[in-house]
């Protein structure tokens, strides 16, 4: 998929602005816009407020933990455990609050294509 950069004309004429959020706290939000060079709003809701406002949580992440530990005199350094992220989703949100597509795929490493959002923003907001 191309960069938002290459988008951003295109998405504009349909009078759509980009907003992402992250359950990342404010300083990884802040590195990630740095790192990526996010020319959008990187939003963050570490409480997974607005993420479950929207059906977007995500139960089935393993997590290691890196707390030390030990079992036996033996130590332990990973320990697996369920986290609560959110699922990778596109929305197209009007100016009323009211969803008007969603893509959101099985697989939480999957992003939307392309095509797809085109075709979902000229649907919901024609020129």
């Amino acid at each position: 998929m191309r960069r938002f950069e290459e988008l951003k004309d295109e998405l504009s004429k349909h009078g759509v602005r980009v907003v992402a959020l992250s359950k990342d706290g404010l300083d990884d939000v802040a590195m990630q816009t740095k790192r990526d060079k996010l020319s959008f709003p990187l939003l963050s809701d570490p409480e997974l407020k607005a993420i479950r406002q929207y059906g977007l949580e995500h139960h089935k992440a393993v997590e290691f933990s890196t707390a030390r530990f030990s079992i036996a005199g033996v130590p332990l350094a990973l320990f697996p455990s369920v986290k609560t992220m959110a699922i990778p989703t596109s929305l197209l949100i009007d100016e009323e609050g009211v969803v008007r597509w969603i893509d959101q795929a099985d697989d939480y490493r999957l992003r939307s294509n392309e095509e797809r959002i085109m075709q979902a923003v000229g649907k919901a907001f024609p020129l």
